[in-house]
């Protein structure tokens, strides 16, 4: 892939990555490119078909999606605080509908792979502008310090260790299903917000989550993460992205039509309005 004149993050941002946990709006898309993302998630979740909120491993099935969470400036920020390999291990693409209860709850992305290392990070990707009224990303500042906190099961997870909440009794509007509660003694959370085409990039120990989208427009952005073969640990599938390594690097080529097909016949998991139902 390739990259970008210049470094975009500056020693005050990689300063801040360590001490607060995570980083926002750093610009990655222009207003052209957010167009045309924008349409092209659109079209997918017109041809999967219902009201979407969350599709998992696009970047498997379609070339928009791969060439979004590889993005050239996207991969030169994760370089400057990952180093030159960089793998991609899971995307995730949330679409928030407007006046909807759905929801994020709080939650570490660490927890899965017990990873606690500043070098597996995740991003946020906006193709619409993140406020407070539609549900913007909410990160608690400097939990990353604390380390990984207890978990309850999730949908789309094996049970955590200590789970006291099952699938089936799992509210239908939480989108990520891995819930933690915040301490008292940490600090007040942070709403980022952000305009279409900015990135925030979070720490895999942060504590992040999303409230319901009050507004009329719908929230919609990637949600995406990374790591380097030294961290990687898991037979999931992962490609490398940045640099060499033993992973496969080669984007998807099939059609559209085809991609549809082929991830509809799939284990990825999508969830839509008001459900929790697994497209298989």
């Amino acid at each position: 892939m390739a990259r970008v004149d210049g470094q975009i993050l500056t020693d005050q941002h990689l300063a801040t990555y360590e001490e607060l946990g995570f980083l926002h709006s750093i610009p990655i898309l222009s207003s052209a490119e957010v167009d045309h993302y924008r349409a092209e998630i659109d079209r997918t979740c017109h041809a999967i078909g219902g009201r979407v909120t969350r599709l998992n491993g696009l970047h498997l099935f379609f070339r928009w999606a791969w060439d979004l969470s590889t993005h050239p400036r996207l991969l030169d920020c994760l370089e400057q605080l990952a180093g030159p390999n960089i793998l991609l291990t899971s995307t995730r693409f949330f679409y928030k509908h407007g006046q909807t209860s759905c929801y994020v709850g709080w939650h570490q992305d660490g927890i899965t792979q017990k990873l606690e290392d500043g070098r597996a990070p995740a991003i946020w990707l906006g193709l619409t502008a993140a406020t407070v009224e539609n549900g913007c990303l909410r990160v608690v500042p400097r939990s990353h310090h604390f380390g990984l906190l207890s978990h309850d099961s999730s949908p789309d997870l094996d049970p955590l260790p200590g789970a006291k909440t099952s699938f089936e009794s799992w509210p239908q509007e939480e989108l990520s299903g891995r819930i933690a509660r915040v301490p008292p003694e940490y600090d007040p959370p942070f709403d980022v917000v952000m305009r279409a085409g900015e990135m925030s990039i979070h720490h895999p120990v942060i504590l992040h989550g999303s409230n319901p989208n009050l507004s009329p427009e719908p929230r919609i952005g990637l949600s995406a993460s990374y790591t380097i073969p030294e961290l990687y640990n898991s037979k999931r599938p992962v490609v490398c992205v940045r640099g060499s390594s033993q992973w496969d690097d080669r984007p998807p080529t099939l059609n559209f039509e085809d991609a549809v097909a082929a991830y509809c016949a799939g284990d990825r998991q999508t969830l839509y309005a008001g459900s929790l139902a697994q497209r298989r």
